[in-house]
């Protein structure tokens, strides 16, 4: 077991909060492959090559939250079940929303990651005492954050109109 300070206590509390960051991660990486595969209308190309770029980013990140997890001796999860047990992020089964819809929904998802980030950085650092990992919550925010201004600013101004059941447009203004 690693002696980083923590008490198994604290270790096994961050590894916890280290998967399930991993399964938001992992979640969106699958959402943007869908969309990326998906996407049709005028402006395929530019969101086409938009979602890449996000994709292969989130993938990064979720190698450095699964090395940490293995880092504090802890197993980094790896399957779709687990991902999907413990992800806080909301995905649709049969849900192919059109351009705008896939843009809104990838705004709330990042949003979401940025909160439940905020959230995570702060019990790691006052509850498990590990500040390293609260520094690496910080800057998965930032990423996060810069993600979400970029489809925010792809839209900035119109109506969104999801194409999900709930069909409610929505002002990302």
């Amino acid at each position: 077991m690693p002696k980083f300070g923590l008490s198994d206590e604290q270790r096994h509390g961050v590894i916890n909060a280290l998967n399930s960051v991993l399964a938001d991660e992992n979640l969106l990486y699958i959402k943007l492959r869908n969309y990326h595969w998906n996407v049709v209308g005028p402006q395929f190309l530019s969101l086409h090559e938009l979602f890449e770029k996000q994709y292969k980013k989130i993938q990064k990140l979720a190698d450095t939250v699964a090395e940490r997890a293995r880092a504090h001796g802890g197993q980094a999860i790896g399957t779709m079940e687990e991902f999907m047990e413990l992800t806080r992020l909301e995905e649709k089964r049969d849900d192919y929303p059109n351009a705008r819809g896939m843009i809104f929904n990838l705004v709330q998802d990042h949003e979401t990651m940025v909160r439940n980030l905020r959230e995570d950085a702060r019990i790691c650092a006052e509850v498990y005492k590990d500040v390293a990992t609260e520094d690496l919550f910080i800057g998965l925010m930032q990423e996060h954050e810069e993600m979400a201004w970029m489809l925010r600013s792809f839209i900035e101004g119109e109506g969104v109109q999801t194409t999900s059941t709930a069909e409610t447009k929505v002002s990302v203004s």
